[in-house]
């Protein structure tokens, strides 16, 4: 039979046709063959009888039967002729996964829905009380209908001499590296055929999030919770069923991104602005008609030379009357300048305001992650605009840290940096902290900065500073700071669930001039 098992042509069982060379798996043989009998091609998983192997295999294949899911290639026969032991699958038209994330991840929601279909069908084995052992890129079919077809339910365990140990608990890791590697074209551990191995950091795999950027945070969540000795999303996923009620919970959420509107603060403070003044004080009021009743009678009666005297003491009186009026509507005029003068002091127009109005919110032109050296250049850039999406539940993270909260002791800080497109006023710098614990401070370049300045803290100008800050948090600024680039430089990081690791977090960003 030459060096395989059979040689193409070979006919076994009077039935299958053995065509094309599939796989070698140590001492079995996979190959394609034609079944003349129902007309159709048919998997052969091959083994010389007298392997050790070959009565568990033929056991396996008989056990794998019973499990009816359509998404799985099915058993059709086991037999040992003597000479031969060999498994009949249906054959699956499709590429292998492996082949297809080659060429690159797969999109999310793509990524999910089948790794679910693989979680729901092992899920259905492990109720017959079978295991996989070995999901991996290479046993995951991808039809040409887009569907799944899970290949080797129970024999690729006996081929690999895998039975021992918990084979349920490995079928549930291999669903997270499944995962792992359909969003990241990376493969958590070491390199897999074709697909690199993932970035790591102290020794442990990056998350999804951390290597490509876009990943939903609950897909990222679900790898985290499997492949994470202590995930900081929740409580481990153990068994397939929870991973296949996590992804079905994940797709069903549809994430609607809705930008949140600023509020207006410039329309509120002018509504503020705008005080209703009562009018300056009037004159007092003044009676022109002219007096009522007549003169004494004597008076007007008198001639001869009682009239002399009484002229001379009625144009006294008249004179001293002329005077006192002049006076008096003297310092009723007086007084209405002084009351005016006052009035106007007192209360100004609307239009000239004596304190300055509120802060208003400065548009972001752009914003990156900031990580000089010694750092590596960027940390967790796709989850930049997570800063200021306007939803508190979402934040920028950096990287985690080993022993040492200020960094790990590799760096004196990182950050983001905000460009505001041009030079502006700055006033005041609002964030949210989600953790407790953060040393931060508010940098600004200089004011002739109209470019990005070298990658270095330095470059920047310390404002303010926060000392083990959490949650809301504000900063304000001088009354001349004017700048177009803002840095918010976290230099010492709160710890992580365990206390072992560091990571901060901000979110909600807010700069205002």
């Amino acid at each position: 039979m030459g060096s395989h098992l059979v040689e193409p042509g070979a006919v076994l069982a009077n039935r299958y046709v053995v065509e094309d060379l599939l796989a070698e798996e140590g001492e079995s043989n996979s190959w394609r063959a034609h079944d003349n009998i129902l007309a159709r091609s048919v998997v052969l998983q091959i083994l010389p009888s007298s392997s050790t192997l070959a009565a568990d295999l033929v056991d396996a294949a008989k056990h794998a039967s019973r499990v009816v899911d359509p998404r799985l290639l099915q058993v059709l026969d086991a037999v040992d002729d003597g000479e031969l032991t060999y498994v009949v699958r249906e054959w699956a038209t499709g590429q292998s996964l492996d082949v297809v994330l080659s060429e690159g991840p797969l999109p999310a929601r793509r990524a999910a829905w089948l790794v679910r279909e693989v979680a729901a069908a092992t899920a259905n084995a492990h109720a017959m009380g079978l295991a996989h052992c070995r999901l991996a890129p290479d046993t995951v079919v991808v039809t040409k209908s887009s569907g799944v077809k899970v290949v080797g339910l129970g024999t690729f365990a006996v081929l690999q001499d895998e039975t021992s140990g918990d084979g349920m608990r490995q079928d549930a890791q291999d669903l997270g590296r499944l995962l792992y590697a359909c969003l990241t074209a990376r493969w958590p551990g070491d390199a897999f055929g074709e697909l690199p191995a993932a970035p790591t950091e102290h020794g442990r795999p990056l998350r999804p999030r951390q290597v490509r950027a876009g990943v939903p945070r609950p897909l990222d969540a679900i790898c985290d919770r499997v492949l994470s000795e202590s995930s900081r999303y929740g409580p481990p996923l153990t068994t397939v069923a929870e991973i296949e009620e996590a992804l079905s919970e994940a797709l069903a959420h549809e994430r609607v991104g809705t930008a949140s509107t600023p509020t207006d603060m410039g329309s509120s403070a002018a509504q503020a602005a705008r005080t209703s003044f009562d009018p300056p004080p009037a004159l007092l009021p003044r009676d022109d008609d002219p007096p009522t009743g007549e003169l004494p009678r004597s008076v007007s009666m008198e001639t001869g030379r009682r009239s002399g005297p009484l002229r001379r003491t009625l144009m006294v009186v008249v004179a001293a009357v002329l005077v006192a009026g002049v006076l008096l509507l003297a310092y009723l005029v007086g007084q209405q300048a002084t009351d005016q003068t006052s009035a106007s002091e007192a209360t100004p127009t609307p239009s000239i305001s004596q304190t300055p109005p509120p802060p208003q919110r400065l548009q972001i032109d752009s914003a990156v992650s900031f990580d000089p050296p010694p750092g590596t250049g960027d940390e967790n850039p796709d989850e930049v605009p997570f800063a200021t999406d306007g939803d508190p539940s979402t934040a920028w993270e950096t990287l985690s840290y080993e022993s040492n909260p200020e960094l790990g002791g590799l760096k004196p800080g990182v950050g983001l940096l905000f460009d505001l497109g041009s030079v502006q006023k700055v006033r005041r710098v609002a964030l949210g902290l989600p953790s407790a614990g953060t040393d931060l401070e508010i940098r600004t370049a200089p004011a002739d900065a109209t470019d990005v300045p070298p990658p270095t803290a330095a470059a920047y100008d310390v404002q303010e500073a926060l000392t083990a800050a959490k949650g809301p948090s504000s900063v304000t600024l001088g009354q001349s700071t004017r700048t177009r680039f803002v840095l918010v430089w976290l230099t010492k990081l709160p710890p992580e669930p365990g206390g072992l690791t560091y990571r901060g977090s901000l979110a909600e960003v807010r700069i205002l001039g």
